[in-house]
């Protein structure tokens, strides 16, 4: 029961640091909020050069806010990771996700062992699977891969696996958030440009990159039991 309460006052506490972060970042880029409000064009390079002209303190805000949502089940860091891409531009919002998502995947971890009932997990369909593949260590990285996969489950099955191994606990995390940082990242610099082609190829590359995550989770699973029963 206390568990559950620290979890509980745990969430409420970075939902509204979370907010309060993304408060002081409105109050920070208002002037360019209104200008996107009436954007045409021809201000463009004005509206770019302005959202990307402010200083570390506001990358320091999306790196933590990013950060606490990945850390704490039940938030989500997507919108915060396509704000790293407006504001910061393709390539620094990648290096801001990654690294942030990193981070945030390794307190998460630390929390799992210490507020949540290890057991509990075990039972998910998502545990389940991972454990059953072939290759675990590839399951992991797919796992980190896919956004609607939830994390904390991902995150005990790389406890399970790589039981107090940092480094091959690094590893599935490291590879497995990359593709989608930086789909992020590039998405959120086309709605700054307001690319309508470009972010038709970020969705379309969520989908494949997606489908492919699962074909290959369930093709490592199927050559499992194939094994088994040979």
């Amino acid at each position: 029961m206390k568990r559950k309460i620290i979890r509980i006052l745990l969430f409420i506490l970075g939902g509204i640091l979370g907010l309060l972060l993304l408060y002081k970042l409105y109050l920070n880029y208002r002037p360019e909020l209104n200008l996107l409000l009436h954007f045409d064009h021809h201000n463009e390079e004005v509206l770019v050069n302005m959202v990307r002209s402010h200083g570390i303190e506001d990358l320091a805000f999306l790196f933590l806010l990013n950060a606490i949502c990945v850390a704490i089940p039940g938030l989500s860091n997507g919108i915060f990771c396509v704000l790293n891409g407006i504001l910061c531009g393709p390539a620094w919002g990648f290096i801001v996700n990654w690294i942030s998502d990193i981070l945030g995947q390794i307190i998460l971890m630390e929390l799992l062992q210490k507020l949540y009932d290890m057991k509990k997990m075990s039972n998910s369909k998502v545990y389940k699977l991972l454990t059953g593949l072939k290759s675990p260590m590839l399951g992991l990285i797919i796992g980190y891969m896919i956004p609607f996969i939830p994390s904390a489950t991902v995150s005990y099955v790389n406890i399970m696996i790589n039981k107090e191994q940092r480094k091959k606990q690094l590893i599935p995390i490291i590879i497995g958030v990359i593709p989608f940082a930086y789909l992020y990242a590039y998405g959120g610099d086309s709605i700054l440009h307001l690319d309508g082609t470009r972010l038709i190829k970020v969705v379309i590359s969520f989908v494949v990159i997606a489908l492919i995550a699962v074909a290959i989770l369930l093709s490592l699973r199927a050559i499992k039991k194939r094994t088994k029963k040979a």
